[in-house]
């Protein structure tokens, strides 16, 4: 990862911000003052995201090497019980058969 902060702008940044915000600034008719907040919530938001998304992949991964048979055999009954009751349709024998899933294969 680049060692700076993302909310340092480097000197590109900010010019491809100031391009944005000109551009934003014509579709929308409103001027680069009224833009910027906007802008800049958004990206805030984005980089939050990112940010949870990241630490819920770390979460992921640190439960997949260090969980035990019978912890993963308890998430998984756990991740079967939360499908129950949602009227999820049953496959028909047909759609399972191994002639629909390869169908060029038979």
């Amino acid at each position: 990862m680049n060692p700076r902060s993302q909310d340092t702008p480097t000197p590109n940044s900010s010019q491809e911000l100031e391009k944005i915000i000109g551009t934003l600034s014509k579709i929308t008719s409103r001027s680069p003052e009224e833009i910027k907040p906007h802008l800049k919530a958004l990206i805030d938001r984005l980089s939050h995201t990112k940010e949870e998304n990241t630490r819920d992949d770390l979460a992921s991964a640190s439960f997949y090497t260090n969980s035990t048979h019978e912890e993963w055999s308890a998430e998984f009954h756990d991740w079967v019980n939360s499908h129950k009751g949602k009227d999820i349709p049953v496959l028909s024998d047909e759609a399972m058969s191994r002639e629909s899933m390869y169908p060029d294969r038979w």
